[in-house]
C-alpha cells in the first residue's frame, strides 16, 4: 500500500512538472521595458533555458539587422555596396563560429556550463560589435 502512495506522487508531481514546463511561452524574447535586449551581464546570470532563449533572440535580430543593411547597401550601391561585400565574409564566418559555440553550450556538462556560457556570450559580444562595425563602415557613421 505505501509503495503504491509513493508511486502515486512521485507520478502526479511529474505530471504537474511538465505542465508546468508545457505552460512557458514558446518564443519568449527577453528585453527590458525599452524593447532592448539584455545586458551581457544578465546573460551570464540566466539559467540554460532563460539563456538559449534570449541567444536565439539575440541571434534572429541580427540576421534581421544584417538582411536591413544588405537592403540599404543595394539602396546606396557604389561605394557603399562594395563595402558591404567586403564585409559579408567576415560576418557570415562569425555567425558561423557563434552558432557552433552555442551547440557546444548546449551540450556541456553542468561542470562545463559556466564556462561554456561565458564563451558564447564573449562569441556573442564579437558578433555583435562586428556588425555594428559594419554599420559604421559601410554606412560611413
Amino acid at each position: 500500500m505505501e509503495y503504491r502512495s509513493t508511486l502515486l506522487s512521485l507520478t502526479c508531481g511529474c505530471a504537474l512538472f511538465l505542465t508546468a514546463c508545457e505552460s512557458s511561452p514558446k518564443n519568449l524574447t527577453i528585453r527590458d521595458s525599452a524593447g532592448n535586449y539584455v545586458t551581457t551581464s544578465d546573460f551570464r546570470a540566466m539559467d540554460r533555458a532563460e539563456f538559449f532563449r534570449s541567444m536565439n533572440a539575440g541571434l534572429e535580430d541580427y540576421d534581421n539587422q544584417l538582411a536591413e543593411l544588405r537592403v540599404r547597401s543595394n539602396e546606396l550601391g557604389g561605394d557603399t555596396l562594395a563595402e558591404f561585400a567586403d564585409c559579408e565574409e567576415s560576418l557570415t564566418k562569425k555567425r558561423t563560429d557563434f552558432v557552433n559555440q552555442m551547440a557546444i553550450a548546449r551540450n556541456a556538462l553542468d561542470d562545463d556550463w559556466p564556462e561554456e556560457r561565458s564563451e558564447t556570450v564573449d562569441c556573442y559580444e564579437e558578433l555583435r560589435e562586428a556588425l555594428s562595425e559594419t554599420y559604421d563602415d559601410v554606412l560611413d557613421r
